[in-house]
């Protein structure tokens, strides 16, 4: 049988082929080929939301850029864990990438025990392509008419209370930031998704709410809600009389909602180099980025590095604020 194979492929060659074939090891395709099949597009958050809306637009552009079908497969749940784990476990070769989130890559697994991967280990960083900041917003219960004069109720009262979409999540986080940086007293209330969340903080059951522009612009237009202060480097088109933190002299409330993309970490370099140029030129695309303004999106479009610091760094924020409050979750 040997012979045959040094006859077929030549003696140089036999052995590795033999040896790929009793250990069931298959080459990956070489990166100057690549991509040679559909590429599957992870997301670890339901359709129809904003993150999937951006997918889609992606996926779009990735297909027509790489000359192979892009699908976009949701897989929510568990904060974005099933996905991001599904996604760690992929084959290393490009045609498994992942669209991550500050959730999913730098809170869920400071938070559960029970996260199976470990975001530094187990992926390579691609880009960090949008952000998301966050809006203090308040209900008809509090009368403050800005930032400061929030702040400065919150230290004398015990009444307020603020919402968020869920324990440990980013809303939840953002508001333990602000009362650490500002000394307001706030009691956490978390509910099982936004629009709960505003409605009850609307009907005035919640007093305020670290939530994302494109959730409140509608109630803060109608003036059933009014927006205090947007996290982030400068205001936004959509709230343009909005101040941001900075600016309202809160320097240190900073945490945004963030995208971007990851691979396998052993996805060859070649590969990963492609996919971050090809990425980045198509949330960079006048379509994109008309898009996201309108959704009150920033793009971003940046190096592996600018995403790999993002996850460390809100990692060890996620880290320091579950301590302060002793939040560990085990599910």
């Amino acid at each position: 049988m040997f012979g045959s194979f040094c006859r077929a492929l030549g003696c140089r060659w036999a052995p590795v082929v033999v040896m790929l074939l009793f250990t069931g090891v298959v080459p990956y395709a070489p990166a100057g080929e690549y991509p040679t099949k559909t590429i599957t597009m992870v997301v670890p958050f339901p359709a129809g939301g904003t993150a999937d809306a951006q997918a889609r637009l992606i996926a779009k552009g990735l297909s027509s850029r790489l000359g192979k079908p892009v699908i976009v497969d949701n897989r929510p749940g568990a904060g974005g864990r099933i996905g991001t784990d599904a996604a760690a476990r992929a084959g290393p070769d490009g045609h498994t990438v992942l669209m991550g989130s500050i959730s999913p890559l730098a809170i869920e697994p400071v938070l559960h025990l029970s996260a199976n991967y470990d975001p530094q280990r187990d992926f390579a960083p691609l880009t960090l392509i949008t952000e998301m900041p966050f809006v203090l917003v308040a209900g008809p219960t509090v009368q403050a008419k800005n930032l400061s004069e929030f702040i400065e109720y919150g230290r004398k009262t015990d009444k307020l209370t603020y919402a968020s979409w869920g324990l440990g999540s980013s809303g939840h986080l953002a508001g333990e930031l602000f009362k650490k940086s500002t000394g307001v007293n706030m009691l956490h209330v978390p509910y099982k998704g936004a629009v709960a969340a505003i409605t009850d903080m609307v009907g005035g059951q919640v007093s305020a709410m670290f939530g994302l522009p494109i959730d409140m612009i509608g109630q803060v237009k109608a003036g059933r809600l009014r927006a205090y202060a947007v996290t982030g480097q400068k205001r936004l088109t959509m709230l343009p009389d909005v101040p941001t933190f900075a600016e309202s002299g809160v320097t240190d409330v900073d945490l945004r909602v963030w995208f971007g993309f990851v691979v396998p970490v052993k996805t060859p370099p070649e590969i990963r180099s492609r996919l971050q140029s090809e990425l980045v030129t198509i949330v960079r695309s006048p379509q994109f980025s008309d898009w996201a303004e309108s959704q009150g999106v920033v793009v971003v479009a940046s190096s592996p590095e600018v995403l790999a610091e993002r996850i460390r760094s809100d990692s060890a924020l996620a880290s320091k604020l579950a301590k302060s409050i002793s939040l560990k979750l085990d599910d």
